[in-house]
């Protein structure tokens, strides 16, 4: 939908405003206060602005977002928002389609609304700071917090090749100081796990619409891949290894090790929290089941026969994780 500003659209090669937007919600549908251009992790930052009545938004917009978003799921280069910029049909475009929409694309990333105040007022704030022609409307603001991108169509696959040539320039992440141990591992089994980052629940069937048959089988009943059937066991390039599940970042590469089990494995999480533990009496065995702590995805289970520092082996379903 093309909004009738007589105003140039677009502000480009400029520093990037603040978004204006008050109403935020998370990957699990849950409000945010205070979210912006500040509290994004990414490298690179990209907002789409839709409106939920805009059939272009449908059409062209959220299949363009959501390639995007596939493509750097788990990737600490580029993080995405998507913001319901109302300038028009104010009650067609609800506060309440906002969730909805997020869970429609099945995409983890926070939602904003944005009616500025109405029909009484101008409509969009971010609209009127970014001077966008209607919508849908993609912007992306580089490192330095400028926007280099402004417009109403996007050619996702040439942003995506575009933004990985920028990858390899990102700096070693730093590597947690706190070592967990077999002991650490006991005592998180018996006192219970620490409060996740943030938390992501679905229902059955919206798993099921979000999942291929393998990753549903593999991470939401607790499945278990056949041994030596991913070529993820060998690969050992530089990278994070996120929940295939929420996209939420687990492991670094940095940790990863060939204990030719036929599962890939790693000695130690990427943060505290992010991991956790459950006692397991499957099968008829005694083992430490661990699972994604934001979404409960069944992730594999961790042993105390892993290299020093820590003991660990961190025996994973290369069908629950994805390599950034």
């Amino acid at each position: 939908m093309q909004h009738n500003d007589t105003q140039t659209t677009g502000i480009i090669n400029q520093p990037a405003p603040a978004l204006g937007v008050t109403q935020w919600i998370n990957a699990a549908g849950d409000p945010i206060p205070g979210y912006g251009l500040d509290q994004m992790p990414g490298v690179y930052k990209v907002i789409f602005c839709y409106q939920d009545a805009c059939p272009g938004c449908h059409i062209t917009g959220f299949p363009a977002l959501v390639k995007l978003v596939k493509a750097f799921q788990g990737s600490r280069l580029v993080s995405f928002a998507a913001v319901q910029t109302v300038f028009e049909d104010f009650e067609a475009n609800s506060v309440g389609r906002v969730a909805e929409n997020q869970l429609k694309y099945a995409l983890p990333i926070p939602f904003g609304h944005d009616a500025g105040q109405g029909r009484a007022g101008a409509g969009s704030v971010l609209m009127q700071r970014y001077r966008n022609g209607g919508t849908p409307w993609f912007i992306v603001v580089d490192p330095e917090g400028v926007v280099i991108y402004n417009h109403f169509s996007i050619d996702p696959e040439k942003l995506i090749a575009q933004l990985k040539r920028a990858e390899p320039a990102l700096p070693k992440p730093t590597a947690d100081t706190s070592t967990l141990t077999w002991r650490g591992v006991m005592a998180l089994t018996r006192e219970g796990n620490p409060t996740p980052p943030r938390r992501l629940e679905l229902d059955v069937a919206q798993w099921r619409e979000r999942l291929t048959p393998e990753q549903f089988l593999i991470t939401r009943q607790k499945g278990t891949e056949r041994a030596h059937s991913s070529a993820m066991c060998s690969l050992l390039e530089p990278g994070r290894y996120g929940c295939v599940c929420c996209g939420t970042e687990l492991f670094d590469a940095t940790s990863k090790f060939d204990s030719r089990s036929g599962w890939p494995s790693f000695t130690q999480a990427l943060a505290p929290g992010l991991v956790a533990y459950h006692d397991d009496s499957s099968h008829g065995m005694t083992r430490v089941e661990t699972t994604c702590n934001v979404c409960d995805a069944h992730l594999g289970h961790v042993f105390p026969d892993g290299p020093a520092p820590s003991g660990l082996r961190y025996c994973m379903n290369a069908v629950a994780l994805v390599k950034a």
